[in-house]
């Protein structure tokens, strides 16, 4: 299989199950590629490349339906970029084992999260602050890192009391300018020659890979929305990223 047809293919399963859940593109796409040896950088410089277009798109829906906060928006996009800034450059200067280890850590944590998601048929909260500043840093350090924002911030700012809608579309539009500057950020680093990836896989072909899989699937998103089984599916969609972590966690602790 070609590298563009194996990105197009995580890419179009990956945003299926995102339209079915509302949520899963990123671990889904970090998941896969990572478990396929996929570098780090690469991994999180596709997926954030990949959530651009989607993400200006579903912006200007929310916007649409007065889903944003600006304020809320303002303060989330500002501890965003600065967290996704400070991941991008953690995977563009950690090398070999250590930075295995933090995206196989990563892999299990958002596993967990996602399958405690699906047992209790709402999103856990995993991070217990009301300062929205503070929210948008943790979700932008993991954006940076796997290329997960929503698993943490919306979850965090629905328990800070903000009403699902703003929570959803707000942070819908934070991650947009987030997924920009960790896309900058590791470009900066790949020409700069902090890192690079495998011989013969570039930065486009991921990113094209990904658009022309995820484009045709997002379609279908209404449709998945309103006949998936959610439950299970969400399960799934955690068992998958704690698996990969796991065996990528023991297989760097064996090496």
């Amino acid at each position: 299989m070609s590298d563009f047809l194996f990105f197009a293919v995580v890419g179009f399963l990956a945003q299926l199950v995102d339209g079915a859940l509302g949520m899963g593109f990123g671990v889904i796409s970090s998941a896969i590629l990572f478990g396929s040896g996929v570098a780090p950088p690469l991994v999180s410089a596709t997926v954030n490349a990949a959530k651009i277009p989607t993400g200006f798109v579903a912006g200007l829906s929310h916007w649409r339906f007065r889903n944003i906060d600006p304020a809320l928006l303002r303060t989330l996009a500002i501890g965003g970029i600065l967290g996704g800034v400070a991941g991008g450059l953690t995977l563009t200067h950690l090398k070999g084992g250590v930075l295995t280890l933090l995206i196989s850590a990563y892999l299990i944590f958002m596993g967990t999260t996602v399958i405690l998601r699906g047992i209790r048929g709402r999103a856990p909260r995993t991070l217990r602050s009301r300062n929205t500043a503070v929210i948008g840093a943790a979700g932008g350090l993991i954006e940076g890192i796997g290329g997960s924002w929503g698993p943490v911030v919306t979850p965090a700012l629905t328990a800070s009391g903000v009403p699902p809608n703003r929570a959803i579309g707000s942070g819908a539009v934070a991650e947009l300018f987030v997924s920009i500057a960790v896309f900058a950020t590791l470009a900066v680093g790949y020409f700069a020659g902090s890192w690079a990836p495998q011989p013969g896989r570039g930065l486009l072909i991921p990113v094209l890979g990904l658009l022309a899989g995820g484009v045709p699937a997002a379609v279908f998103g209404g449709w998945l929305a309103s006949r998936a089984p959610r439950r299970p599916l969400t399960i799934g969609v955690g068992l998958l990223a704690l698996s990969i972590g796991i065996y990528r966690l023991i297989d760097t602790l064996w090496a």
